[in-house]
């Protein structure tokens, strides 16, 4: 068994001398990660870290047929370890791409699904779990296949479309996590160990010597991007790093025969996975784009709480290494000792998650309720001014349009409209009207928002111009959103649809305080 030590040992020395020379090179063309709101290092960073470990970890896979303790194993490669390989590369080309030269989010994600594409069509498919051995069935055979196996949890038509949102988003789970010196790449050690750990129990000894080979390249590469970092991983690193893992996960997970083929790759990568998942949700929860960049990562949630980068990483990293020890033990005990150890990862890492401040509930629901409360109020305020719209076709007179202008503005919440102009003798006419004020504030001491709302007119002349008020109590989007609906309301239901007298003689609107001079 002396592969287990060789070969990561050959990953591992490549690494640590490649990785100075792809540093110097980063500099000496510039390709380095400025520091940014959202950063935490404080100087520039070279790129190409990623390189590094992937040169490493090339040199060792070529190198692997020429020693010895590999060579006896005489391990056949198969196509579903030869299509992880090839979408290992790609994702490599795809992250250097992005390092050296920005790519765009939806390109990257085309590509991630072609990638996690080839690896289905090579036979990776994670159809479905088992939750306990299957029975031996030996002598019982001749009791028809009515003989209990096990049980499993069959996923059937929806298995591949599992495996690619797997692959893909374990893949970016890795790539986002990457915001402290030496966190993703000390996850990534984790994970390599924990899943070829599966992957030499369940007979793939492939894709064992493959993560086994990544992990030592990791190794080697982890002592240069210790904090302060002199060279990061870079989407290049954290992307191929990422895929290999997850495809080789989704690889051991679809021919596994108990529970540990799942649970150990999932809690091996846990924290990313984790970590991005309860960010998307934080993100839909508070009404924002899933896409959206803020320092709510568990990883910002320890900074901001008095951790040092060593510190953060250490506990991060330590904590991976606990609950995916929990799980393994738990693999060795038997089916219920592993759903048990599941269970108890799990929990240890909500906790975690939880302490951190990463998982928000009262604050997420809070938002939640003001994002539904937003809603409904859109949705009452659109079909309160589709109503008044019908109010326009009957209104006559100037009185009776500039009622309903009222009415408008007052469901939108406004706190002053005001128009002037001329009837058709050339005397001028002035409109206004201001929102009735409650006691608790009667005085109008805020600061308001005054905008200008075009009224048409089939006279020539001058244009019509209606002004509105709105205090600032109103968020910029909701005075955004009420203009929305105010602007088009007006442009529609202009002053061309009243008779042609309807301008001599108006007499005003009523209102909380409504004139007419």
């Amino acid at each position: 068994m002396s592969f287990f030590l060789v070969l990561p040992i050959c990953a591992c020395l490549a690494a640590l001398l490649i990785t100075p020379v792809t540093s110097a090179i980063a500099r000496r063309y510039g390709w380095v990660d400025q520091p940014g709101l959202r950063k935490v290092h404080r100087e520039p960073v070279a790129y190409l870290g990623g390189a590094a470990v992937m040169l490493a970890f090339l040199f060792a896979i070529c190198a692997a047929p020429w020693l010895p303790a590999v060579r006896a194993l005489e391990v056949p490669l198969d196509r579903q370890v030869i299509a992880i390989f090839v979408g290992g590369l790609l994702m490599f080309g795809v992250g250097l791409r992005d390092d050296l030269q920005h790519m765009g989010a939806m390109a990257k994600l085309l590509v991630q699904l072609a990638a996690a594409g080839l690896v289905v069509l090579s036979g990776v498919s994670i159809d479905g779990i088992w939750l306990s051995r299957p029975e031996e069935i030996d002598a019982l055979g001749s009791l028809g296949n009515d003989v209990p196996r096990g049980t499993r949890i069959d996923f059937g038509v929806f298995g591949v479309p599992l495996t690619i949102l797997w692959i893909v988003g374990a893949t970016n789970a890795l790539n986002i996590i990457d915001g402290l010196d030496s966190l993703a790449s000390g996850l990534s050690l984790v994970a390599c160990g924990a899943i070829a750990w599966v992957a030499f129990q369940e007979g793939h000894v492939a894709v064992g010597l493959m993560l086994i080979a990544l992990m030592g390249s990791i190794g080697g590469f982890i002592p240069h991007n210790l904090h302060p970092a002199r060279v990061f991983l870079g989407d290049a690193g954290s992307l191929s790093i990422g895929f290999i893992l997850s495809s080789s996960a989704a690889l051991v997970a679809s021919g596994a025969s108990t529970l540990s083929g799942f649970s150990i790759p999932l809690i091996a990568l846990g924290i990313p996975i984790l970590d991005t998942t309860f960010a998307m949700t934080r993100r839909v929860i508070e009404g924002r784009s899933v896409m959206s960049a803020d320092r709510s990562h568990i990883h910002h949630r320890l900074i901001q709480l008095g951790f040092g980068q060593r510190r953060a990483v250490a506990t991060l990293v330590g904590t991976s290494v606990a609950v995916t020890a929990v799980v393994i033990y738990g693999a060795t005990r038997g089916d219920t000792a592993q759903l048990f150890a599941l269970v108890a990862a799990l929990l240890g890492l909500c906790a975690l998650f939880s302490r951190s401040g990463a998982i928000r509930i009262r604050e997420s629901l809070e938002a939640f309720r003001q994002v539904a409360s937003s809603a409904r109020s859109v949705s009452d305020e659109k079909h309160a001014v589709d109503e008044l719209a019908l109010a326009f076709r009957e209104a006559e007179t100037l009185e009776e349009w500039w009622r309903v202008v009222t009415k408008a503005g007052e469901i939108l919440g406004f706190s002053e409209l005001s128009m002037e102009g001329e009837r058709r003798d050339g005397s001028p006419f002035q409109l206004r009207w201001e929102a009735v004020r409650s006691e608790a504030n009667p005085s109008p001491s805020e600061l308001f928002t005054r905008i200008e709302v075009p009224v048409s007119d089939r006279r020539k002349g001058a244009a019509l111009v209606l002004r509105a008020s709105a205090s600032h109590d109103a968020s910029t989007a909701t005075l955004g959103r009420r203009l929305a609906l105010f602007h088009p309301f007006l442009t529609l239901n202009g002053l061309e649809r009243l008779s042609t007298g309807a301008r001599e003689g108006a007499k005003g609107g009523p209102g909380a305080a409504s004139t007419v001079s």
